[in-house]
């Protein structure tokens, strides 16, 4: 019955940080990548000719991202992937309450006001522990892992 109720705990821990990705990009792509520069040129981190290529692609890379994990396909993988974003995005985070800029973060759009705070930085980090509770534990019920069968180089057979 342990492995039942987990299966399903894992099952609604991915569908939420895939959902969260995809609303993420979602709202992002909305933005448009004029706004969504805008935003990442806010963080005053990145080089100038490096803000407009990730503002074409993060909202997708999100998107895609919050859909491989809200599926349960390669989850491993994807969690990985996403528990390195979170903690990117807790370090930028940091940096921007570190250094006193008050911006909009910026990561659900310009629409959701966000200003950056240690609570802000915390609660990335908690996302990122998410991502590898699927990392150790795999993708739980209904994952097309599962179906799939060995599901990837990071997805064991078996309960994953």
């Amino acid at each position: 019955m342990g492995s039942r109720v987990s299966a399903w705990v894992l099952l609604a821990l991915r569908v939420a940080l895939g959902g969260l990705l995809i609303v993420a990009g979602v709202l992002k792509a909305h933005d448009g990548p004029i706004v969504t520069a805008i935003t990442i040129a806010g963080y005053r981190i990145l080089p100038a000719p490096a803000i407009a290529p990730l503002a074409v692609a993060l909202p997708y890379f999100e998107i895609f991202l919050g859909a491989y994990l809200a599926l349960g396909l390669f989850t491993r993988a994807a969690a990985i992937v996403a528990s390195v974003q979170f903690l990117i995005f807790a370090a930028a985070v940091a940096s921007l309450v570190v250094r006193g800029i008050a911006t909009n973060c910026g990561c659900f759009g310009a629409g959701v006001a966000t200003p950056p705070s240690w609570g802000h930085v915390a609660a990335d980090v908690l996302l990122a522990l998410a991502a590898v509770v699927l990392v150790v534990r795999g993708a739980g019920a209904f994952a097309f892992d599962r179906r799939l069968g060995a599901g990837g180089a990071l997805e064991p057979q078996g309960e994953g």
